[in-house]
């Protein structure tokens, strides 16, 4: 039975066994106990205490699985001795230093791998630029340049820096950023980066005296800087804007279909032209065509469900699309799509017999047609009409041609049609037939 304990460590609450801290707090002092004397001590100490919680969730420690005294061990071997902090070492030293040196040859004979990612540390819009200059060891402000020549070639500098700005993670980490420039996260390591950081701020105050470069790069930076500013204050106004309208345009687009579908469900239709009457009152009578009502109510209303959802993200700066809530979106709209598609197409038929008159024209035939309770078969040449009973009340069955045909001549009324006529008919390509 070992004694556990709750440490926050680099803003990270860790589980940790009392023997573990007792390790990691003497390690932690003792690099403190050695920092004492140096100006950039609370910064370095602030990196250490990170690197080493980002060690710790890499070995999935947290506060449901405790760090242990070997994980601490490991941790330790892999940052190196706090004596990597020492300037100017002494002879008494050196011993430590040999110790250390043995326990970390093989990480420190071994150079790192340089990774790609987007520096937001120096960044003018989003660190594309600097992390690509740290990738590659150049000064930030060349591949600036080179994206801005880029835009006037048919804008590839723009689209390439959208595709890289999607693409390429962002240096969150203390690991990432040391990861960025190639650099293992080590005391000493650690030690020389915030040393440069801070010596880096004399450079540029001397930079200012040197030559014609540094005197462009000067004004270089200040440009770029002004325009990533004036860039950051333009897209939280198109964000502002594009929240506002997706928002708006989903909320009336529900809106729309909960009226259209409350006047369609509950009133008497009278708005609406006789045939779309006929063919809604149709759908409602029979359980397909309610099932397609309802699932096409669906499909429509969930795209403008994810308008609102995505007005919301803009606004708030935070994505609401969970994988949980996209999947069972997608999942439910896809079905819906396949049901409302289903279920029409089911009821097409028995739509179309209800609504006529139905006006066509087929132009292999040359013919237009207009059918009154009834189905028309045709092709090329001959044309038959097969009336379909029984006829609805107060719409007689009554067929008009007009043409020439093998049993009729000139124009006739047949009320009712004969039906060995009408069996008969054959066409001649170019004639006009009209069925009324």
């Amino acid at each position: 039975m070992k004694k556990v304990i709750s440490i926050n460590l680099g803003s990270v609450v860790f589980a940790i066994e009392q023997d573990a801290y007792d390790v990691l707090a003497a390690y932690l002092t003792e690099i403190k106990t050695n920092l004492a004397s140096t100006e950039d001590a609370g910064e370095v100490i602030a990196d250490v205490e990170r690197a080493i919680a980002e060690k710790f969730i890499a070995l999935k420690r947290s506060e449901r699985s405790a760090v242990t005294t070997a994980d601490v061990e490991q941790v330790m071997s892999e940052m190196g001795s706090p004596a990597d902090f020492a300037d100017g070492e002494s002879e008494a030293d050196e011993p430590a230093a040999a110790t250390s040196e043995s326990t970390t040859s093989t990480a420190s004979t071994r150079e790192p791998k340089r990774r790609l990612y987007r520096d937001t540390d120096d960044a003018v819009i989003a660190g594309v630029a600097s992390g690509l200059a740290q990738y590659f060891e150049i000064d930030p402000v060349i591949v600036r340049l080179i994206f801005v020549v880029s835009v006037f070639f048919n804008g590839l500098g723009v689209l390439a820096y959208i595709i890289l700005w999607l693409v390429v993670p962002e240096a969150k980490t203390t690991t990432d950023k040391y990861a960025m420039r190639g650099e293992r996260v080590t005391l000493k390591d650690i030690s020389e980066r915030v040393k440069k950081n801070i010596d880096s701020i004399d450079e540029k105050d001397l930079e200012k005296a040197k030559g014609l470069w540094a005197k462009m790069r000067g004004l270089l930076d200040a440009c770029f800087s002004g325009l990533g500013k004036l860039f950051r204050v333009l897209a939280k106004v198109v964000r502002f804007v594009a929240g506002i309208v997706l928002i708006i345009a989903g909320a009336l687009g529900i809106a729309g279909l909960v009226s259209l579908y409350s006047v369609i469900l509950l009133s008497d239709k009278v708005f609406f032209p006789a045939d779309v009457q006929t063919a809604l009152e149709t759908l409602e009578g029979s359980a397909i065509g309610i099932v397609a009502m309802f699932s096409s109510f669906i499909m429509m209303t969930i795209p403008l469900i994810v308008l609102v959802i995505a007005g919301a993200s803009l606004l708030a700066k935070r994505n609401y699309f969970t994988v949980q809530k996209s999947v069972t979106l997608a999942v439910v709209w896809i079905v819906a799509v396949v049901v409302a598609g289903t279920t029409s197409l089911l009821q097409v038929e028995q739509v179309m017999q209800k609504v006529g008159p139905i006006e066509g024209r087929f132009n292999d035939s040359s013919f237009e047609v207009q059918w009154e309770g009834g189905r028309i078969y045709g092709n090329e040449h001959e044309l038959n009409i097969v009336p379909t009973p029984p006829t609805p009340p107060n719409q007689p069955e009554r067929i008009t041609l007009t043409g020439t045909y093998d049993c009729l001549e000139d124009s006739v009324v047949i009320d009712p049609p004969s039906e060995s006529c009408i069996q008969g008919l054959r066409t001649t390509e170019g004639e006009i037939y009209v069925i009324d």
